[in-house]
């Protein structure tokens, strides 16, 4: 199992088309991955879940990700939240 701390890099937070994308980079691994907040895990391959954690900008959260492929699941979601919010929204 691996768990590291990410920022919330958007400036209008994990809003639904963050959170979309979260869960589209989330279901490619087979690997269980969760975001905990507050003390409450929430399943990024559940958009609902991902929406009611209620992330704002610059909140630390903590990914922990367990399964076969962990370690390429980590570096894709770490990379997810180092992008800038115009990089979310260009097509």
């Amino acid at each position: 199992m691996l768990r590291e701390k990410v920022t919330v890099n958007f400036e209008i937070g994990l809003d639904a088309r963050a959170a979309a994308m979260l869960l589209r980079n989330s279901i490619k691994f087979d690997s269980d991955i969760f975001l905990i907040k507050d003390k409450n895990k929430y399943n990024a391959k559940s958009i609902l879940n991902i929406l009611s954690m209620e992330a704002k900008n610059n909140d630390t959260i903590e990914l922990e990700i367990n399964g076969p492929d962990e370690k390429e699941a980590m570096i894709k979601l770490k990379e997810f939240f180092k992008k800038n919010q115009k990089e979310l929204y260009t097509i």
